[in-house]
C-alpha cells in the first residue's frame, strides 16, 4: 500500500511539473491576457484584443483599464481577476477602488463590493456621492432598507438616490418625508414624469386625494425621463463608443449631417461588418438614411426590411419606408406605408406619427385631393399637440389641438386631448365644454367622464 502511495505521489508531482512548465512557456505572470472576448461582435473583439496585446502586467493602471473594459462587456470573472492583479502590483486610488467595487457589485459579490466602496464614499473625492449611491443600491439588493436609507441620504442632488429613497419612505409609512424629497427633486427636474408619479403615490398614502390627483395630472404631460443609470453606466457607454461599430456609426452620422453621402454609406457598411454577428436597429436606420439621401431608395428599403424582420414594425420605420417609396415615385405604396405609420403608435416623445400625417397631407395636396389633405392636416395638428402636451408645453398644445378640433370635429379623442390641455391651463369652462363634446361622441369615454367631474 505504501508503494502504491509513492507511485501516486510521483504521478501527481509529474502532472504539477508539466502544468508549471506549460505555464512558464506561455509567459507565466507576464503572459498576454486573453479573455472570452471572442464572444463579442467583431469590432469590439478586435479592439479588446489590441488592448490586451499592449497590456503591461506590471502597471496598476493597465490592469484597471483592462478590468474596466471587461466590466463594460460583462466579462465579469476576467474583470475581477484584473482588479485583483492590480492589487498585487500596487495600491489603488479612490477612482480605481470605485471601479473595483462596481465590478464586484455586478458580479453579485455585494458585501465585498460595499466594503471596497465605503472608503470612497467616506472621502471628499468627486466620486464619493456616486459611491454612496452604489452602496445604497447594493443594500437594497440585500433588502437592508435601514442601511440603504443611510447611504442614499449621503448622496448629493442625485435623482436616482432621491427616487429610491422616496420609494423606501413611502413603503415605510413615512410618506411626508418622501413628499419633501420629491419636491426638492422637482425643483431641479420639474418635468420629471417619474417624480410626479411617485409624489402622487406619496400624497395618496397621506390621504390627500386632491394633491395626488394633481401630481397624477402632471405626470401625464411631463416626459423627462430620469435614467436609472449610475455613473458607471456612463463609463460603459463611453467605452463602447470608442471602439468597434460605434466609431463607424458615428462617422456615418457626422458625414450624413455634412451631406457627404459617399462617406456616410461607406461607414454605414463598415459598421455592419464590425457589428457582425449581431444586429441593432440604430445601424439599420443609419444605413437607410444614408442610402436614401444618396439617391438609392432600393438599398435603403433593404435595410428597413432587415429592421422589420429583426425588431418588428414601428411608426418611424413606416415613415422611412414611405419616404423610400416616394423617392422611387411609387405614391400608392408611400401612402400605404404612412397610413400604417399613423396607426402604429410611437413612444411618447417620437414624432413619427405626426410626421406620417404631415406627409400624407402633403401627398394628398400634391394630388389635388384637398379633402384628404385637410383631414390629415388635422391629424398632424392633433399628433403635434399631443407631443407638446407630453413635453409639458401646455399652451402650445392648446393651440395645436384647437386647430385640430376645428378640422376633426367628430373625433372624441381630439376633443378629450383639448379638454385635458384646457383643464391644465385652469380654463374650467372651456374644458367642461370640450369634455361634453367628447362624451357626446363617445358616451362611455371613461377618462372624459372623470375629467368632467373634476371641472364641474
Amino acid at each position: 500500500m505504501k508503494k502504491f502511495h509513492l507511485i501516486l505521489l510521483a504521478v501527481i508531482l509529474c502532472q504539477i511539473a508539466v502544468i508549471l512548465m506549460r505555464y512558464l512557456e506561455n509567459g507565466g505572470f507576464k503572459a498576454q491576457v486573453l479573455s472570452r472576448v471572442h464572444k463579442l461582435e467583431n469590432g469590439f473583439r478586435d479592439g479588446v484584443r489590441e488592448i490586451e496585446e499592449k497590456h503591461d502586467v506590471n502597471s496598476v493602471q493597465s490592469w484597471i483599464k483592462l478590468g474596466e473594459l471587461y466590466t463594460t462587456f460583462a466579462l465579469m470573472p476576467e474583470a475581477e481577476y484584473c482588479f485583483r492583479r492590480a492589487l498585487d502590483v500596487g495600491d489603488l486610488n479612490l477612482t480605481q477602488k470605485f471601479k473595483f467595487g462596481i465590478c464586484l457589485s455586478r458580479r453579485g459579490k455585494i458585501a465585498k463590493a460595499i466594503k471596497v466602496l465605503k472608503p470612497v464614499g467616506a472621502s471628499k473625492d468627486e466620486l464619493a456621492s456616486h459611491a454612496n449611491l452604489q452602496i445604497g443600491l447594493d443594500y437594497l439588493r440585500l433588502e437592508d432598507r435601514v442601511n440603504a436609507e443611510i447611504y442614499l441620504r449621503k448622496t448629493k442632488d442625485d435623482e436616482i438616490a432621491d427616487l429610491a429613497l422616496a420609494r423606501i419612505l413611502i413603503r415605510d409609512e413615512r410618506a411626508k418625508e418622501a413628499v419633501e424629497i420629491l419636491s426638492r427633486l422637482l425643483e431641479r427636474s420639474p418635468n420629471s414624469m417619474r417624480a410626479h408619479q411617485m409624489q402622487g403615490w406619496a400624497y395618496e398614502k397621506l390621504g390627500n386625494q386632491q394633491e395626488a390627483r394633481h401630481s397624477f395630472d402632471l405626470s401625464m404631460h411631463t416626459s423627462e425621463m430620469i435614467t436609472i443609470h449610475p455613473i458607471s453606466r456612463d463609463w460603459d457607454q463611453q467605452n463602447v463608443n470608442k471602439m468597434g461599430a460605434a466609431v463607424a456609426l458615428k462617422s456615418s452620422t457626422e458625414a450624413l449631417e455634412a451631406d457627404d453621402t459617399d462617406t456616410a454609406t461607406r461607414e454605414a457598411m463598415n459598421s455592419f461588418k464590425l457589428l457582425e454577428p449581431l444586429w441593432r436597429p440604430a445601424y439599420g436606420i443609419q444605413a437607410s438614411l444614408s442610402f436614401l439621401k444618396s439617391g438609392d431608395p432600393e438599398t435603403a428599403l433593404f435595410y428597413l426590411k432587415r429592421w422589420l424582420i429583426h425588431d418588428g414594425e414601428s411608426a418611424y420605420l413606416w415613415e422611412l419606408v414611405g419616404d423610400c417609396f416616394l423617392a422611387s415615385e411609387d405614391e400608392a405604396k408611400a401612402e400605404a406605408a404612412w397610413l400604417r405609420g399613423q396607426v402604429v403608435r410611437a413612444s411618447k416623445t417620437v414624432e413619427a406619427n405626426a410626421e406620417c400625417c404631415r406627409k400624407l397631407s402633403e401627398l394628398y395636396a400634391s394630388q389635388g385631393n384637398t379633402a384628404k389633405a385637410e383631414l390629415y392636416r388635422g391629424y398632424h395638428k392633433y399628433e403635434s399637440g399631443r407631443l407638446q402636451w407630453r413635453d409639458n408645453k401646455i399652451r402650445e398644445a392648446n393651440v395645436e389641438l384647437s386647430v385640430a378640433v376645428s378640422i376633426l370635429k367628430d373625433d372624441p379623442n381630439v376633443w378629450f386631448a383639448l379638454a385635458e390641455a384646457q383643464r391644465a391651463l385652469s380654463d374650467r369652462t372651456a374644458a367642461k365644454q370640450s369634455y361634453e363634446e367628447c362624451l357626446q361622441r363617445s358616451p362611455n369615454h371613461g377618462r372624459a367622464i372623470v375629467g368632467l367631474e373634476l371641472v364641474k
